[in-house]
C-alpha cells in the first residue's frame, strides 16, 4: 500500500492566504455590523419581500416619503441577507461577509499567481489590495459586488486577450448582479474600458486589435447593458445613480461619498497603492494594454472622488499591477523561493483546507458564545430604547436619528415609519429638513408641525433634546445612548 507523504497533506498558499482573509473578516465581525446604518434596512426589505412575495417599488419605511417612487436595487441580496438573518441570526451574516471576501481575493490571487506563475510578489499585491479595502469591509451587499467584480475581470480580460470565451455568461451574471446590488455598474465599466481600449489598439495600428475580437467585447458590453435593464425598476438604477451623483447636497453630507484624505493614516495604505501603480505605469508601461490602462486608470480616479469606491480599486488595481509583475522572478531569491513553492505545491493532492477551515471555523461562528457576541452594538443603535418602545410603542409621527432610521423600522415597523434613514432620500429634502431641526435652525420648529411630529428619539447630549425639554416636552425614556421625548 502507497502511503501518503507528509507533503502532500500541506496547504497550499492559496489556501493559508483564504483561511487568512476569513479569519479576519470573522474577527471584524462586530465591527462589521455595526459600521453604519444601512443593515436593518436592509434586513427589513428583505422581510418584507419574503412575506409578501412582492418587490417594492415605492417608499415602504419613512413617513416624509411614504408611496413615492423607490428603486429596490439590491432587492435580492436583501433577501438572501433576511434569509441567513432568520435563521442563524447576526452570526450568519458575519460568516456569510467573511465568505465573500474570503473568496474574492483568494481567486483574486488564484488567476494572477496561475496567469503569471508567480506567487509570492501576486501575494503581497493582493494583500495590499486587500488591506485597502478594508475600510470597507461591512456586512453590506457590496461585498457581493467585490466578489461578481473578481469574476467579471477575469472574464473580461481573457476576451480581450483573444482567449476563446463565450459571450452569454456575460448578460447572464449581469442579470444576477444588477439585482444583487448597485454597483453592478462596475462590471459595466469594466467592458467599456475594455471595448475602448480596443478601439484605441485599432485606431493606432496595434497588432492584437483583432476585429472578431473587438466584436465580440462590444457584443459582450451591449447585451450586459441591455441584462442591467432586467430589474423591477428598468432604468431606475441607472437613473437614481446619475441622480445621487449630480445631487452636490447629498454627497457632501454622506462620508462615505466624500473624497478621501489621503494625508490621515488610514488612507496610507490606498495612498503607497497608487503611488506604486504610477511607479509602475511609467517604468513598466509596454506590459499593460489599452484597456488594462483604462481600467485602472478609470477605477483609480473613481477612488479618489469617493471612500465608496476604495473597494472597487482595491480589486481592480491588483488585477491589473500585477501584468508588470512577471519579470520578478529575473531576481535570483524570488525565483528561488518560487521554484520551491512551485516544487511543494505541485506534490500535494488536493487536501480541501479552504472546505475544513469554512466548515470548523463556521460552525464554531454559529453554534458557540462566539457567535452569539455578534451583536447590534447599543453604543451605536438605540438597542435598549426599541425594547421599550416595543412595550410601550408611541402615537403619531416620529423624528430620529438618521443612522437609527433602519433599526427602528426594521423593529417597528409597520406600525411605526421613521422620519428619516441612511438609505431612502435621494433627493436630498428630507435630508434638509433633517439638518435644519438638528441644528436648530430658524424654521424647524415648521417642519416639526408640517409632518406632524409628536416624538423623537435622539442623543440625549443633542442641543434638540434639550431644546424640547425646555418647551416642556416630557422624557418618556433616557439611557446612555438615546432618549425619547413625547409631546405634552
Amino acid at each position: 500500500m502507497k502511503l501518503i507523504s507528509p507533503l502532500q497533506l500541506l496547504p497550499r498558499l492559496q489556501d493559508i492566504f483564504f483561511i487568512a482573509i476569513f479569519v479576519a473578516g470573522l474577527s471584524l465581525g462586530q465591527r462589521m455590523l455595526n459600521l453604519d446604518g444601512d443593515l436593518p434596512r436592509h434586513l427589513l426589505m428583505g422581510k418584507y419581500i419574503l412575506q409578501y412575495k412582492t418587490i417594492p417599488t415605492t417608499e415602504l419605511f419613512i413617513h416624509p416619503y411614504l408611496n413615492q417612487a423607490y428603486v429596490p436595487h439590491e432587492w435580492l441580496s436583501n433577501l438572501l441577507f433576511y434569509i441567513l438573518y432568520s435563521n442563524w441570526g447576526p452570526a450568519g451574516l458575519v460568516l456569510i461577509a467573511a465568505l465573500l471576501l474570503a473568496a474574492a481575493f483568494s481567486i483574486l490571487y488564484s488567476r494572477l499567481s496561475t496567469q503569471l506563475e508567480l506567487r509570492i510578489p501576486v501575494l503581497i499585491l493582493v494583500t495590499w489590495g486587500a488591506m485597502a479595502t478594508s475600510l470597507n469591509w461591512a456586512v453590506r451587499p457590496h461585498l457581493v459586488s467585490m466578489f461578481l467584480l473578481v469574476i467579471w475581470l477575469a472574464w473580461a480580460d481573457d476576451l480581450y486577450s483573444g482567449k476563446k470565451v463565450q459571450i452569454w455568461p456575460f448578460p447572464l451574471l449581469m442579470l444576477a448582479w444588477s439585482n444583487l446590488h448597485g454597483e453592478f455598474i462596475a462590471g459595466i465599466l469594466v467592458l467599456l474600458a475594455y471595448s475602448v481600449g480596443w478601439v484605441m489598439d485599432f485606431l493606432f495600428g496595434h497588432p492584437n486589435a483583432n476585429l472578431s475580437i473587438g466584436k465580440n467585447i462590444w457584443l459582450a458590453f451591449l447585451l450586459s447593458v441591455a441584462a442591467s435593464l432586467i430589474n423591477p425598476s428598468g432604468l431606475g438604477p441607472w437613473l437614481s445613480l446619475s441622480r445621487f451623483v449630480g445631487n452636490e447636497y447629498l454627497m457632501s453630507r454622506m462620508v462615505e461619498s466624500n473624497a478621501p484624505n489621503l494625508q490621515s493614516p488610514e488612507m496610507r495604505v490606498l495612498l503607497l497603492l497608487l503611488a506604486f501603480s504610477i511607479l509602475l505605469l511609467a517604468i513598466k508601461k509596454e506590459r499593460f494594454s489599452a484597456g488594462q490602462g483604462l481600467l485602472l486608470a478609470g477605477f483609480s480616479a473613481m477612488s479618489l472622488i469617493a471612500i465608496r469606491n476604495i473597494h472597487l480599486y482595491g480589486i481592480v488595481a491588483p488585477f491589473v499591477l500585477a501584468q508588470a509583475l512577471s519579470e520578478a522572478k529575473k531576481i535570483r531569491l524570488i525565483d528561488r523561493i518560487e521554484s520551491t513553492l512551485r516544487n511543494i505545491e505541485g506534490k500535494t493532492r488536493g487536501v480541501a483546507w479552504i472546505l475544513i477551515a469554512t466548515v470548523i471555523l463556521g460552525a464554531h461562528i454559529l453554534r458557540s458564545d462566539a457567535g452569539r457576541s455578534y451583536q447590534f452594538a447599543e453604543s451605536i443603535f438605540p438597542v435598549q430604547a426599541v425594547e421599550w418602545l416595543e412595550n410601550y410603542p408611541q402615537q403619531g409621527n416620529m423624528f430620529n436619528n438618521l443612522n437609527w432610521g433602519g433599526y427602528l423600522e426594521f423593529h417597528l415597523w409597520p406600525e411605526q415609519l421613521a422620519f428619516i434613514d441612511s438609505m431612502a432620500d435621494t433627493s436630498g429634502q428630507v435630508t434638509r429638513q433633517y439638518e435644519t431641526v438638528i441644528t436648530l435652525q430658524p424654521t424647524w420648529q415648521g417642519i416639526f408641525k408640517e409632518h406632524n411630529i409628536t416624538w423623537v428619539i435622539i442623543p440625549p447630549d443633542w442641543p434638540l433634546a434639550k431644546e424640547l425639554v425646555a418647551q416642556g416636552w416630557k422624557s418618556a425614556y433616557q439611557d446612555s445612548t438615546a432618549i425619547i421625548l413625547v409631546k405634552e
